[in-house]
């Protein structure tokens, strides 16, 4: 009877990952991406990802919490310094940004 609820489990946990994936795919021909419904989202998904951020860098958890926070903020500015300076090469920026980091943490922390 056990078996029974897991494969239960699989397939509801599957419709609810693939069904809103097909009904975006669906209906992505209707949507307007100048429109103000699209703008509205998009703003509120730059404030959500914002704050996510703001938070990992004012209050961590977990090994980042043992570091100092003007160092996480530090090398953050100094890695948007970079990122602009590269002409936005993400990936130059952020290597730059872990091993700054991890050399502060290890001769200043």
């Amino acid at each position: 009877m056990s078996e029974t609820y897991i494969y239960f489990a699989i397939l509801l946990t599957a419709v609810a990952t693939y069904l809103p994936r097909f009904l975006g795919v669906f209906s992505s021909d209707f949507v307007n991406e100048e429109g103000k419904l699209f703008k509205l989202v998009s703003c509120i998904s730059y404030g959500i990802l914002a704050a996510l951020i703001a938070r990992i860098f004012i209050h961590p958890v977990g090994a980042l919490e043992q570091t100092s926070t003007f160092i996480r903020i530090f090398v953050a500015g100094i890695t948007i310094v970079v990122l602009f300076i590269s002409k936005k090469n993400v990936l130059l920026s952020s290597f730059f940004g872990v091993i700054l980091f991890g050399i502060l943490n290890f001769y200043i922390h």
